[in-house]
C-alpha cells in the first residue's frame, strides 16, 4: 500500500522548476574623463552595450574584465567601471577614465649594446650610446591612431616614421599600419666569437646601411586575439671591411642584401595588465618568410611560438612563467639573419653578457613576485593631471631560467654555449610606474659560475 501511494504521488508531482539566474538590463553607459579619446574607441572594448541583459551573479567579475581591456589600450593612467544606479532590474554603468598625455616629445639617451652590463663591460664609453628625440602622438585624432617620428644619432644614425590606425571599417575590427626606416652605422657587430659580439669601428666611413618599408593589416575577430599580416621590403648593405672580416655576414661574401619579407603574427592576450601582468595568459605565434621572389638574396623560414602564464598564489604572491621556442630553416644562415639567445628579452637571465647564435632555440623563464606596494600617489603641487597622479608598484622577486640554442656551425664563432643546456637564476626588485615604465634591478648568476647585478628599463607601448 505504501508503495502504491509513493508511485501515485510521484506521477502527480510536478518536476522542480529550473532556477533562473537573476539578470539586469544595461539602461545607460556613461563615460567620463575622455577629453580626447572618442567614445567609440572605448565602447569597442566592451563585451556589452545598452539594452543587453547581464547576469547579476557574475556582474562584478565581468565589469573587471572590461576594465582591464580598456586599461590595456595604453591610453589611460587609470580606469574604473562601476554600477552607479540600479532600479527595477535596470542599471547605469559608469566608466571613469584618466587619460595619459598623448603628445610626447622627449629626448632619447640609450646604450647601443644589448643591455647595461654589456655596455659597462665594453668600457662604458659615450661613443656606444644613442641619443636623439622621439615624437609620439599615441591617440591621433582621438581614434587611438599612433603617429611616431624617431630621430637618433650617435652609435646609430636612424630615422623612423610609423603610423598605425586601429580600424578602417565600421565593425572596428580591421586596422592598417605603415612604417619606413633608414639607419647607418660606423660601428658594427660583424660576428660572434666565444659567444660574444665582436665589433669593428670606423671613424670616417659608414660600415652598414639599412632601409626598410612595411605595410601591415591587422584583424581582431574577438576581444583578446589579434592577427597581423605584414609585407616588408629590406635593403641592407655593408662596407667591404665587414665582408672581409666575416664573408658570412650576408652569406656568400655579399656586401648587399635585398629581399621581400612576409610575416603572420597571432596574439591572444588575456592578461590583467600588459605593462606588468600578474594574472592571465598569453599565446603568440610568429611565422616569417624572408625571401619571396627568386631574385631575393635570402630565403629563410622561421616559426616562433610563445606561451606565458601569470597566476596569483595569494593576495601578495604571484607566479609568472614564459615558454618560447623557435625553429628556422635552413640551418646554414647568414650571420645578420641568425637570432638565437641573447637578443632583447630572448635570453636566460644570468647570461646577459652572452649571445648564443643558433637557428633554433628554446627557453623557460620563471618568476615568483611579491607585491610590496601598489598604489597611486597624488602630487598636489603639480597642476597637470596627466602627471600629478603617479602609480607606483614595487615587486621583489626571485627567478630561475633554462634555455638551449641549436647551432650546427659552432666552428664559425667558437661557441661554447650552443648545443648545451643553460641554467640561470637570481633575485631582484621591479618598480612599475606611470607611462608603462618598468625599472628592474636584479642580481643574477649562471651555470658558468658567474654572477653580477643587472639593471634595465623597459616601456611597454
Amino acid at each position: 500500500m505504501l508503495l502504491l501511494n509513493f508511485l501515485f504521488s510521484f506521477l502527480l508531482s510536478s518536476p522542480p522548476l529550473p532556477q533562473i539566474d537573476p539578470v539586469v538590463i544595461v539602461k545607460e553607459i556613461r563615460i567620463t574623463g575622455n577629453h580626447k579619446t572618442r567614445e567609440n574607441i572605448i565602447l569597442r572594448e566592451l563585451d556589452f552595450m545598452v539594452g543587453d541583459s547581464l547576469n547579476k551573479q557574475n556582474l562584478e567579475k565581468r565589469l573587471e574584465l572590461n576594465r582591464r581591456k580598456i586599461m590595456n589600450t595604453n591610453l589611460f593612467i587609470s580606469t574604473e567601471v562601476t554600477v552607479v544606479e540600479e532600479l527595477n532590474n535596470e542599471i547605469v554603468i559608469e566608466i571613469r577614465l584618466q587619460e595619459q598625455w598623448f603628445i610626447l616629445g622627449y629626448p632619447v639617451f640609450q646604450i647601443a649594446d644589448r643591455n647595461l652590463n654589456e655596455w659597462w663591460e665594453r668600457g662604458h664609453q659615450f661613443g656606444r650610446t644613442i641619443y636623439g628625440v622621439h615624437l609620439i602622438h599615441s591617440n591621433f585624432r582621438g581614434k587611438a591612431e599612433r603617429l611616431q617620428l624617431n630621430l637618433e644619432t650617435g652609435f646609430t644614425q636612424r630615422v623612423d616614421l610609423i603610423y598605425r590606425m586601429p580600424y578602417i571599417d565600421k565593425a572596428q575590427k580591421t586596422g592598417l599600419g605603415f612604417s619606413i626606416s633608414y639607419a647607418t652605422n660606423k660601428n658594427v657587430a660583424f660576428s660572434t666569437i666565444n659567444d660574444t659580439l665582436a665589433y669593428r669601428r670606423s671613424e670616417d666611413k659608414v660600415l652598414r646601411e639599412r632601409f626598410n618599408a612595411a605595410v601591415s593589416l591587422k584583424k581582431r575577430y574577438h576581444f583578446y586575439d589579434n592577427h597581423t599580416l605584414e609585407l616588408r621590403y629590406n635593403n641592407n648593405s655593408i662596407d667591404d671591411t665587414i665582408r672581409r672580416l666575416n664573408p658570412n655576414y650576408f652569406g656568400d661574401g655579399r656586401t648587399s642584401q635585398k629581399y621581400f619579407q612576409l610575416s603572420y603574427y597571432f596574439n591572444y592576450d588575456f592578461r590583467d595588465n600588459v605593462t606588468y601582468p600578474l594574472r592571465g595568459k598569453r599565446y603568440e605565434l610568429l611565422i616569417n618568410q624572408s625571401g619571396l621572389l627568386p631574385v631575393d638574396d635570402i630565403h629563410q623560414f622561421e616559426v616562433t611560438g610563445t606561451y606565458s602564464r601569470f597566476h596569483p598564489i595569494s593576495q601578495k604572491w604571484f607566479l609568472g612563467m614564459t615558454l618560447e621556442g623557435k625553429v628556422s630553416f635552413p640551418g646554414n644562415q647568414p650571420f645578420y639573419n641568425t637570432r638565437g639567445l641573447g637578443y632583447g628579452s630572448d635570453l636566460v637571465r644570468g647570461y646577459e653578457l652572452f649571445v648564443v647564435d643558433g637557428s633554433s632555440y628554446f627557453y623557460s623563464r620563471n618568476t615568483l613576485r611579491y607585491k610590496l606596494l601598489d598604489r597611486f600617489f597624488k602630487i598636489k603641487f603639480l597642476k597637470v593631471k596627466q602627471i600629478n597622479n603617479i602609480p607606483l608598484g614595487i615587486y621583489p622577486n626571485i627567478y630561475a631560467d633554462f634555455g638551449y640554442a641549436s647551432n650546427q656551425y659552432t666552428e664559425r664563432n667558437l661557441s661554447k654555449l650552443a648545443n648545451k643546456g643553460l641554467f640561470g637564476g637570481g633575485f631582484g626588485i621591479d618598480i612599475v610606474t606611470y607611462y608603462n615604465v618598468v625599472w628592474r634591478l636584479n642580481y643574477s648568476f649562471n651555470g658558468q659560475g658567474q654572477s653580477g647585478f643587472v639593471f634595465n628599463i623597459n616601456r611597454e607601448f
